[in-house]
């Protein structure tokens, strides 16, 4: 019984440092895995657009797949803060059409506890930023 005892001590602690070890941010990395509907509007422009994004988990961040009009164009994201009180966002780049883009977004959940991803889009010498928000897609939107 006291080996008994000491085995569930031991692996009880192993299992909380290994717990501990986990980049706090992965949990929150894992959430956004997933499927979305793309609603945006490019920096600089009126015309608006939708599409598909694909975000996958990927080490220290994410990997997001946007298809836009046909087009696949891959981003890079991970948590940072902005503003001297710090505020939690998503910061996302990727290349497109020959620009460097960044979309700082913030994130939240829908009504049924789904993420939602809202951001402003800009390149470098954008003189109106973009807008993109992200709907989660769980098999109710129909997203091509």
């Amino acid at each position: 019984m006291k080996r008994l005892l000491v085995v569930l001590v031991t692996l009880s602690c192993g299992l909380a440092s290994s717990a501990r070890a986990e980049d706090p941010d992965q949990a929150r990395y894992r959430f956004l895995v997933g499927s979305y509907a793309c609603v945006g509007r490019m920096p600089d422009s009126t015309k608006t657009y939708t599409g598909q994004v694909q975000i996958r988990e990927a080490k220290g961040g994410i990997r997001v797949v946007r298809t836009i009009a046909g087009k696949k164009v891959e981003a890079t994201g991970q948590f940072g803060t902005v503003t001297p009180d710090k505020i939690s966002v998503l910061n996302l780049r990727f290349r497109q059409d020959h620009l460097d883009y960044e979309a700082t977004c913030l994130v939240s959940t829908d009504l049924d506890n789904y993420p939602r991803i809202t951001c402003h889009v800009a390149t470098g010498k954008s003189k109106k930023v973009g807008l993109e928000t992200l709907f989660a897609d769980y098999g109710q939107l129909g997203t091509p």
